[in-house]
């Protein structure tokens, strides 16, 4: 060898670079959200008559145990015969509806409109009205008008309402306005119907309606008709 020659070196071939496997990972578990079971709606007791004197008078005609008529406010805004009978069913544990008229403010029902409770269909005793000997629910018929009086008034057409359904009944059972109540007026254990309530005007309206029907028939009368 030439002694100004390089020196050969043997020289290692390059290693190949590690291929490290990615890790296969299991599959996110997918979950589903299925639909929570409701119960099943209870059935409610809807009014079997509603709005005219026609379905006023029951299938049975009116028992003569009506003594008084009681009027009350349901204290809530809004409201009808079908929520309250669910409520006096389910939250009160009552069989049915407690009143015998429910008179609604355009809210679950019409602005005026009057609903029959099955209570008056079946003349039944009220739910309504409880005092010592039981009385008013024996013989007062229970009169309810959605809203809470004592923060507001009746609507018009509510007044309107109550007017020519205590003037049907009271025809019908023989009353006054001597006999038209407020269940606070009774009971004195509450505000019921409620400080803006008109049961004064409701009395007098009474009072003129019945005088007016009597001078109506007695022309009749004197006519001959």
């Amino acid at each position: 060898m030439d002694r100004f020659s390089k020196p050969i070196f043997a020289t290692k071939p390059p290693q190949k670079a590690r291929v490290i496997p990615t890790p296969v990972l299991p599959p996110t578990p997918q979950y589903v959200q299925r639909p929570v079971p409701r119960p099943a709606p209870q059935p409610v007791q809807r009014p079997q008559n509603v709005g005219s004197e026609a379905g006023w008078i029951p299938p049975g005609g009116i028992k003569n145990r009506w003594q008084e008529i009681v009027l009350h406010h349901s204290a809530t805004t809004k409201g009808g015969a079908v929520a309250f009978d669910y409520e006096h069913r389910h939250v009160r544990k009552w069989d049915e509806l407690g009143y015998h008229f429910v008179i609604g403010n355009g809210t679950d029902t019409g602005d005026g409109q009057i609903e029959v409770g099955s209570r008056w269909t079946k003349q039944k005793t009220g739910a309504h009205c409880k005092t010592g000997d039981n009385y008013y629910n024996e013989h007062g018929i229970g009169i309810c008008l959605v809203g809470n009086f004592q923060n507001s008034s009746p609507t018009s057409a509510q007044l309107a309402s109550v007017d020519k359904l205590v003037l049907f009944l009271s025809q019908q059972c023989g009353l006054s306005a001597d006999n038209v109540k407020s269940h606070g007026g009774v009971t004195h254990k509450t505000d019921c119907p409620g400080r803006r309530f008109p049961l004064a005007a409701v009395k007098r309206n009474l009072t003129l309606a019945q005088s007016n029907v009597r001078t109506d028939m007695l022309a009749t009368a004197g006519t001959g008709r």
